[in-house]
């Protein structure tokens, strides 16, 4: 319990950019470090929490039950959960002063570039896994024409892929 706790605080402790820069922290603990996941049933959890409200903290909550049963789940829940809370926090009270601070603006440029490439290590990490055969190769490609090029609302590009793989079965 020690180490799920632990392991989703530092996660938590990056989110720095969004939820997506989280999924190589959580696959390098969950599936590599601790072996708390398969590949597979990693690739399954981050894909179920992308159909659902808060997609990173229902994965947690996932890899916590796994682990825990239902007091993981809720340990995982809330320790991810727990440095965003506290960052607000801070942010709020210090925002005006950090707004125009040079090095805190010098640090954000550094760290933006590095969220893109932690973005782009989760989606190298989920194709890996999902994208097996030529159907998979193609629905993934015409996803990304959808959003990219149309400017597909996400959630129903999500939704549509899910109802093609039933069909295909």
């Amino acid at each position: 319990m020690l180490d799920l706790f632990f392991t989703f605080l530092k996660i938590g402790a990056f989110t720095f950019g969004g939820g997506m820069v989280m999924i190589p922290f959580i696959e390098q603990d969950a599936v590599r470090t601790f072996g708390w996941l398969t590949q597979r049933e990693f690739v399954d959890a981050i894909a179920m929490g992308q159909i659902t409200p808060g997609p990173i903290v229902i994965s947690s909550v996932f890899i916590g039950y796994k682990v825990a049963g239902l007091a993981g789940a809720v340990l995982a829940m809330g320790a991810i959960s727990l440095p965003t809370f506290f960052y607000s926090i801070a942010a709020a009270y210090h925002l005006h002063r950090l707004k125009t601070n040079l090095r805190v603006r010098a640090i954000l440029r550094g760290v933006g570039p590095a969220v893109v490439g932690m973005i782009l290590a989760a989606g190298f990490v989920i194709a890996k896994a999902s994208v097996v055969n030529i159907w998979t190769s193609l629905l993934a490609l015409a996803c990304l024409v959808a959003i990219v090029r149309f400017k597909a609302d996400t959630s129903l590009v999500i939704v549509a892929a899910g109802a093609l793989g039933l069909l295909l079965g």
